[in-house]
């Protein structure tokens, strides 16, 4: 289910230009796929809200990040300070790594009382999106 080269090219492409009510927009359809994907039964529903959330969240500051990075990239002047975009680097995989943690934290509950053909689209739609953040 991951993404080809050129198709995950013109996906990135997309998200570049993007608003920021247009990549939440994007989240919220992913959100929704992956919950009607999941056939959630009323019980598995009840682990839903906080993996629901936790995405939405992340979501919401991924969208702050690339607004950011893109004011930030038409501000600049000059050659390119290898020393700043390698701290800002750096910033941004710290960030990364708490959001992910976070997701996997959310995660876990709805995780563990998914059956095996759940997981599997579970784990699908992770790798996916962990992949998918990769190529930003």
């Amino acid at each position: 289910m991951a993404l080809t080269g050129t198709v995950a090219a013109q996906d990135h492409s997309r998200r570049a230009d993007a608003s920021t009510n247009q990549i939440s927009d994007q989240v919220d359809a992913r959100i929704a796929r992956i919950r009607a994907d999941l056939r959630l039964t009323p019980e598995q529903e009840k682990n839903w809200t906080g993996f629901e959330s936790a995405m939405r969240d992340i979501g919401k500051k991924q969208a702050d990040r690339e607004i950011t990075r893109r004011a930030d990239r038409a501000q600049q002047q000059g050659p390119v300070d290898i020393i700043e975009q390698m701290h800002r680097g750096a910033d941004y995989m710290s960030e990364r790594s708490v959001d992910q943690k976070a997701l996997a934290d959310a995660a876990q509950p709805l995780f563990a009382s998914l059956n095996d053909q759940q997981k599997r689209r579970l784990t699908e739609e992770l790798v996916h999106m962990v992949n998918e953040r990769d190529v930003n």
